[in-house]
């Protein structure tokens, strides 16, 4: 290596260290001047929490009321007590008098139609325990007729099974016949069982039917 090649490294490595130990110089200048950055201390006030606010609770309209149709229902409570009282005392009285039979059944038939319900059913009793076979016209007309409570008509209808055969089997077809009549079908039972025929709803059949066994079966 030339003499002069050394020259110059040697100068490169002065320039390079002078220069590094300006910088260090200049670094150790520059400690005074920085500052640290100071971080502020935790406050010791209390953090208020807020309480979250409740929604207002909404009432939902009152629901409408209903449209409710009133109904008229059968009036089932009892007579009052005098009116109660009335048709027994009418009973007792008719009971106890000395009328005969047919007068007394007569009284009771007049009763029947006005009294109470649950009075029918007695009076109706009482009618056939004093009606004679031959006085039968008014209860006939009872019994026929499709308006008669059914427990009044059955009352009737079953005493009719002791009565004369000539009285009981036309007053059986008389119910049969009628449409209306709530004994309609017990009456043409027990005239198919009494007479052994079935003629159906001709009811001229029937008649026919009841006069042909009535003189084959005298009293």
């Amino acid at each position: 290596m030339s003499n002069l090649a050394k020259l110059v490294r040697v100068l490169g490595v002065l320039v390079l260290a002078g220069g590094v130990g300006i910088f260090i110089g200049w670094m150790k200048s520059r400690d005074g001047d920085i500052q640290p950055i100071a971080v502020a201390a935790a406050s010791n006030q209390q953090i208020v929490n807020i309480a979250p606010v409740a929604m207002a609770e909404v009432e939902p309209p009152p629901a409408a009321n209903p449209i409710r149709v009133k109904r008229h229902k059968p009036d089932s409570s009892p007579p009052p007590p005098e009116v109660s009282m009335e048709w027994e005392k009418q009973l007792d009285d008719v009971l106890l008098s000395d009328a005969d039979a047919n007068t007394k059944a007569d009284k009771i038939l007049a009763m029947i139609p006005t009294a109470p319900t649950n009075a029918q059913v007695e009076l109706s009793q009482h009618l056939v325990n004093m009606v004679q076979d031959d006085h039968y016209d008014g209860a006939a007309e009872l019994l026929t007729n499709s308006t008669t409570p059914a427990a009044v008509s059955t009352v009737l209808m079953n005493d009719l099974l002791n009565r004369n055969n000539t009285l009981k089997l036309p007053m059986l077809l008389a119910v049969a016949s009628d449409n209306d009549h709530p004994l309609k079908d017990q009456a043409r039972n027990l005239l198919e069982l009494m007479i052994q025929e079935d003629d159906g709803t001709n009811w001229d059949q029937w008649a026919a039917s009841i006069n042909t066994w009535l003189q084959n079966n005298p009293q």
